[in-house]
């Protein structure tokens, strides 16, 4: 399976859990105000839900039904409709390291790079590692790009002890 193909089932994936966590949680909101025994939140919760939902969302409700705090439904659904706002951009994190310490335009030129290849939601975090010699080792979320001297030198001596 190629990456875009695994990417577009993981999107695909993602969209239908979060659609029917984010229903359910919706009909919780609005069905259950005003419920207050376990016993009756319990039922309530399986005459309510649609058949679809996850059992992480009704296993959720229901420890906060437990726990007393259903009341904070209002706001659980607030706060999770606004994680999916983003659309399912979560920011990626990358790291870049280098030998030395980093001019501020040398930063900037490397994070609009980045962003224009991985997209807006990217974070960098610029680390120094004087032991990679010179050069930089990017990591992007599983994808490394080790551009460093230390590696260049190694793959040198390689080749030298092979042939």
């Amino acid at each position: 399976m190629s990456t875009s193909a695994a990417q577009a089932g993981a999107r695909a994936l993602y969209d239908s859990l979060i659609t029917s966590a984010l229903h359910a949680l919706q009909v919780v909101e609005t069905s259950l105000k005003g419920t207050n025994s376990n016993s009756q939140i319990e039922k309530r919760l399986k005459d309510v839900l649609p058949p679809d939902t996850p059992t992480q969302v009704y296993n959720f409700v229901l420890a906060l039904a437990k726990e007393g705090q259903l009341d904070q439904i209002s706001n659980i659904v607030h706060s999770f409709e606004s994680f999916t706002q983003t659309d399912g951009e979560r920011a990626l994190i990358g790291e870049v390291t280098s030998a030395i310490e980093l001019e501020a335009k040398q930063r900037q030129h490397i994070e609009t790079d980045l962003r224009s290849r991985y997209g807006e939601h990217l974070e960098l975090q610029f680390r120094i590692d004087p032991s990679i010699i010179g050069g930089l080792i990017i990591r992007i979320g599983d994808q490394v790009l080790d551009n460093s001297l230390r590696t260049r030198l190694s793959a040198v001596q390689r080749n030298m002890l092979s042939s």
